[in-house]
């Protein structure tokens, strides 16, 4: 299992802090996810949907799926294999909000392990 993006986006300045990888990742697929993601959530806005703080959502992206979610002050963008790896990791960032990079990047790892672990077992 391969989460291939984890970052925070600044409401306000739209200003991106990579999370995962810890070695950096591509400023312009962080803009084009966050485009995106501003599109979505403005049409689920225009049909009434609606969007809660910390609501998780997802869609499907050319080599996995995208999680993302809102909060007061940032979008918080995940971006992995599957759904359930991505949920994961999008609540574990949610859960250690005020930590550390190196806090949330072990919880990121410790998300993608335990997952690791469930698919293995199930070839036991």
């Amino acid at each position: 299992m391969v989460v291939r993006l984890v970052a925070k986006v600044l409401n306000d300045t739209m200003e991106p802090t990579v999370i995962y990888p810890a070695d950096g990742a591509n400023e312009e697929r962080i803009a084009l996810l966050t485009g995106i993601i501003q599109l979505v959530s403005a049409a689920l806005e225009m049909s009434s949907d609606s969007l809660n703080e910390f609501s998780l959502k997802f869609m499907k992206s050319e080599s996995g799926v995208i999680g993302y979610c809102t909060t007061e002050s940032h979008i918080i963008i995940c971006e992995g294999d599957d759904e359930k790896e991505t949920k994961n990791v999008l609540n574990a960032v949610i859960s250690e909000d005020n930590a550390s990079n190196d806090r949330i990047v072990s919880k990121i790892e410790g998300a993608v392990k335990k997952r690791v672990d469930e698919i293995g077992d199930l070839w036991r």
